[in-house]
C-alpha cells in the first residue's frame, strides 16, 4: 500500500482560528481523524457550522477533503445543531495553486454538495487579511452607521445624476415612481 503524502498548513489554520473567533464563532481544533497530526478546525456561529482544513495544493485538499467531508458530516448526524445543519461548510484552504482556479478538479471538489458544502480557497498567503477574505463569506456584517443608513431613493436620484440625468428630472422620476409605484406595462 502507497503512504499518502499529504502537505498541511497549519499556519493557515491557525489564521482562520484567529480570524474566526475574532469575529465570534465558537472555535475548537483538533487533529483531523485518520490523519495523524493534521490540524483541522471546528467553528459554529448563530448561523453556521464550518471546517476548516488547510494544505500546500489542490492534491493536498483532495486528500483532506476526503477525511474531512466524512468526519464533519458525522458529526453533524450527532449533534444536536438544528437548521444550522443546512449551514454547514467544509472549509478548504491552499496557500498554492492559485492558478488551478477555475478547473475541473475545483469545480468538483466546490460544487460537490454531498452532505454539506465546500468553500475552495487556492492561493492564499498565510496572513490574517488573506485569510479573512477567503472566509468573508461567513463573516457578519459590519453594524451601519450611527446616523443610519442614506434612503435608497436619495442614492438612486445621485447614481442618475453622476450618469448624467440633470438633478432635477432625477428628482421628479423618482418622486413620481415613490408616489404611484412602478409601472409594470399592464
Amino acid at each position: 500500500m502507497t503512504e499518502i503524502e499529504l502537505h498541511h498548513d497549519p499556519a493557515l489554520v491557525g489564521f482562520a482560528r484567529r480570524v474566526l473567533a475574532g469575529r465570534g464563532f465558537r472555535v475548537s481544533e483538533g487533529q483531523l481523524p485518520g490523519l495523524g497530526d493534521t490540524p483541522w478546525l471546528l467553528a459554529e456561529s448563530d448561523l453556521f457550522v464550518l471546517a476548516v482544513v488547510a494544505g500546500r495544493g489542490l492534491e493536498d485538499l483532495q486528500i483532506l477533503e476526503s477525511y474531512a467531508a466524512p468526519a464533519l458530516s458525522e458529526l453533524l448526524a450527532q449533534a444536536h445543531v438544528g437548521a444550522k445543519r443546512w449551514d454547514a461548510y467544509l472549509i478548504l484552504l491552499a496557500s498554492g495553486d492559485s492558478d488551478e482556479r477555475g478547473r475541473r478538479a475545483v469545480l468538483d471538489l466546490q460544487y460537490n454538495t454531498r452532505a454539506l458544502r465546500r468553500i475552495v480557497a487556492l492561493g492564499v498567503s498565510a496572513d490574517e487579511d488573506a485569510v479573512l477574505g477567503a472566509l468573508s463569506t461567513f463573516m457578519p456584517l459590519p453594524e451601519p452607521p450611527s446616523g443610519g443608513l442614506t434612503s435608497a431613493f436619495d442614492e438612486l436620484i445621485e447614481q442618475l445624476v453622476v450618469n448624467g440625468v440633470a438633478r432635477d428630472r432625477a428628482e421628479a422620476a423618482v418622486t413620481a415612481y415613490r408616489e404611484t409605484g412602478p409601472v409594470d406595462g399592464a
